[in-house]
């Protein structure tokens, strides 16, 4: 029997975060608002890659192969961005980066 893992009750510090630095790094490499808030998604994801693949493995029940890139890439946006990211300290300082430098507000997203 598969064991049942509640996402959404997992805690966010057992992962790394990228730091204000880095994601003043990403921003100045001059990504327009969308691309800035993926690129520093991707970062949190190269840092906490071995969690998260022994976390996949343990909700879905296989382990990573070659090939799966998309497979898994799904499965972090279904279950890890919203739950765990977005609860986040990066999540936090993407936002604020995004409201002063991008207009950020309400939800609306600027693509300048």
């Amino acid at each position: 029997m598969e064991e049942e893992v509640d996402l959404k009750k997992m805690k966010t510090n057992k992962y790394k975060d990228v730091g204000t630095h880095r994601v003043e790094e990403i921003f100045n490499e001059g990504w327009n608002q969308i691309e800035f808030i993926e690129a520093v998604f991707k970062e949190w994801i190269k840092l906490n890659q071995t969690i998260l693949n022994e976390l996949y493995m343990k909700v879905t029940g296989t382990d990573r192969c070659e090939g799966d890139l998309d497979k898994f890439s799904l499965w972090l946006v279904d279950n890890i961005y919203l739950p765990i990211y977005c609860n986040s300290s990066d999540n936090i300082i993407v936002k604020e980066f995004c409201i002063k430098h991008f207009g950020y507000s309400n939800g609306n997203i600027q693509n300048n």
